[in-house]
């Protein structure tokens, strides 16, 4: 999987919260910091998992890591 190219498939908001995700913060507190339910950013969760092919935490980490995202 080439990263940079795998990135443009997530829209903007998925982008967003795959970086709090991979910084740590859970469902709930990225739907407060949001203002979503933690319902949608689960959505928005496995949405990303779905287009990024990965299956945990550690592969999205793993992804944002490669792809710049994150430090």
């Amino acid at each position: 999987m080439e990263p940079l190219v795998e990135v443009n498939r997530l829209t903007p908001r998925e982008i967003e919260i795959l970086k709090l995700i991979a910084d740590g913060y859970s469902n709930t507190q990225i739907g407060k910091l949001l203002g979503i339910s933690h319902r949608t950013v689960d959505t928005h969760r496995t949405n990303i998992r779905n287009k990024l092919a990965v299956h945990n935490l550690a592969g999205i980490i793993k992804y944002a890591l490669k792809a710049n995202l994150i430090d």
